[in-house]
């Protein structure tokens, strides 16, 4: 074709873009056009300007999650005659991203398109995962296959089987004792810097494979990583690569990463595949500890008893289709639980630090539910599991945590003739043509849902009586998005939180150490700070502590 050729192609490049700006300029102002409010849009620019006013208040590796709370903060300067901030936020910044997005900052709007309507995911989010699951995970799957392998993996991740497996869960957590004990300073003095996150990594990893698969990889006392947490570790570098597939200009994955993804892909193949062979090829004889892990107990014949008056029983052939889709799966419910949950468990010590009064209450109810001595509360948790659910302060921190560190979004994909609406206004919001994006940094800050929004404040957790302000509003905590696709292992990250507090908090004081941690890196460090603050969120995907927290700690 003559029109690709030398100058041809140059010229016909340019055009393209001319007119990708047009339609998203016309789509834009079309949405205005019905009354819709819209932020300040340049015919060139498109949104760009105001995506440059976060990026000049806000250090360059700041979580872009946080531009939803820093937007509501920031409202009138571009909403002059609002109250409030509209119900959704149309964004075009073409062509860092090639998709204009449409920001859902209410919790009913989010509700329609999110669980009611339940839009399928948007294809950036597939395209990231396709290196690692090639589409056929649990996160990208859509309709009855999504329904089938949910149901499938639903009783592993199961409140009751959480709990059934909390003994085994606190070996671990032991051994995640035994790493701080052995960075703790004694006799009131600090202990060395160290990087929580870190620590945090290889905990929440190793609980994640042995709830799921009833393995022990000691990733905590192992220095050079298993070859399962390399792979998968390089698999995220390779993904992010091409994370930005959205993006008009990006760099995109060439053929060497496409061979080091499937090199990392046969080691995870490699792992996984023994446990999943074995398990099929039991005929549901397996051990007791294999029926309370999640693989376990997706794998096991399935009896419907409704079906005729002879029950029936359906087991997973292993043909190769269903072994992909089984090892799809098990690499995403790893690679999604375990940074999240790493991460969450920072931020829970970095708000009980800046919460002295909240840490003491914490506290107190260890000593209450487990007796005065810390190192008793393991012994009684593996006896009497349950008492996990006793734990109602902690589990407050822990929902509050989340509250004011989202650690991940959810992004699907707009439909013709779906639109969305608020309570009290007539007005549609469209969807077509845009990454529709959960609100959750904003929803989970807006003071018009929560008092006292930017505070720590667990004690709103508590509250039962429907008529206090404090009590939390139906679906405006959304840190594991709501049903029918609410995250499958939020009972496991509250769980493993909850026992890392358990055996934690009253044997280690733990604290943020900059200044050790900026003597280390030299004078001429960045001192970055978010609102005062050298700890703030960071990366392109999930949210991590900056400098994964460098703290110091001692023991008590």
């Amino acid at each position: 074709m003559t029109f690709l050729r030398g100058g041809h192609w140059l010229a016909g490049t340019q055009l393209l873009l001319w007119l990708a700006v047009i339609l998203a300029a016309v789509l834009i102002r079309k949405l205005k056009a019905q009354g819709i409010p819209i932020l300040p849009h340049s015919l060139i620019f498109g949104h760009m300007l105001i995506a440059a006013d976060f990026s000049k208040e806000n250090p360059a590796d700041i979580n872009f999650t946080q531009f939803q709370s820093w937007l509501f903060r920031n409202f009138k300067r571009y909403f002059a005659d609002l109250v409030h901030l509209p119900p959704v936020v149309y964004f075009d910044i073409w062509p860092v991203l090639a998709f204009p997005v449409a920001f859902v900052y209410n919790t009913r709007s989010a509700a329609q398109a999110f669980q009611i309507k339940n839009l399928p995911k948007h294809s950036l989010g597939r395209n990231f995962l396709d290196p690692l699951t090639h589409q056929r995970d649990l996160s990208t799957i859509h309709g009855e296959e999504w329904k089938f392998w949910r149901s499938k993996f639903n009783p592993g991740f199961s409140p009751r089987n959480i709990t059934a497996l909390v003994p085994e869960l606190i070996k671990e957590i032991e051994v995640f004792v035994e790493v701080l004990r052995q960075l703790a300073g004694k006799d009131g003095s600090w202990g060395p810097v160290f990087q929580l996150e870190k620590k945090t990594v290889n905990l929440t990893f190793d609980v994640i494979i042995w709830a799921i698969l009833n393995k022990r990889l000691h990733e905590q006392t192992n220095p050079t990583n298993s070859p399962l947490k390399r792979a998968l570790a390089d698999q995220a570098r390779i993904m992010a690569i091409g994370r930005h597939a959205g993006q008009v200009f990006t760099w995109k994955r060439m053929p060497w990463h496409t061979r080091a993804a499937a090199r990392n892909n046969r080691i995870m193949h490699d792992f996984f595949m023994p446990e999943v062979q074995r398990i099929l090829h039991s005929q549901g004889e397996t051990s007791q500890q294999d029926k309370k892990t999640a693989l376990g107990l997706a794998l096991q014949p399935t009896t419907y008893p409704e079906l005729d008056t002879e029950k029936t029983t359906s087991s997973l052939s292993p043909d190769t289709e269903t072994l992909e889709s089984i090892m799809s799966h098990l690499k995403i419910l790893i690679f999604a639980g375990y940074e999240t949950t790493a991460a969450a468990v920072c931020w829970m010590f970095k708000l009980l630090q800046d919460h002295p009064d909240s840490m003491a209450k914490l506290r107190s109810e260890h000593d209450a539910i487990f007796g005065p001595d810390p190192d008793d509360a393991a012994g009684i948790l593996t006896q009497s599991p349950q008492l996990l659910n006793s734990l109602h302060y902690t589990t407050a921190v822990i929902k509050e945590t989340l509250r004011l560190y989202p650690l991940a979004g959810s992004l699907r994909e707009g439909e013709a003739g779906f639109c969305m609406t608020a309570p009290g206004s007539s007005t549609e919001y469209p969807t077509d043509g845009f990454i529709v994006w959960q609100g959750s940094a904003g929803i989970q800050r807006d003071p018009a849902l929560w008092p006292r929004a930017d505070e720590f404040v667990p004690e709103r957790w508590l509250v039962m009586d429907t008529e206090d302000p404090l009590y939390p509003v139906k679906e405006a905590w959304r840190p594991f998005s709501w049903a029918p696709r609410v995250c499958i292992g939020m009972e496991l990250a509250i769980s493993d939180i909850k026992l890392v507090a358990s055996l934690v908090a009253r044997r280690f004081d733990i604290e943020e150490a900059w200044d050790e941690w900026d003597a280390q890196r030299g004078p001429n460090c960045s001192k970055d700070t978010v609102d005062g603050q050298r700890l703030y969120a960071v990366g392109e995907g999930t949210v991590h502590p900056k400098d994964k927290m460098p703290v110091h700690g001692r023991l008590r």
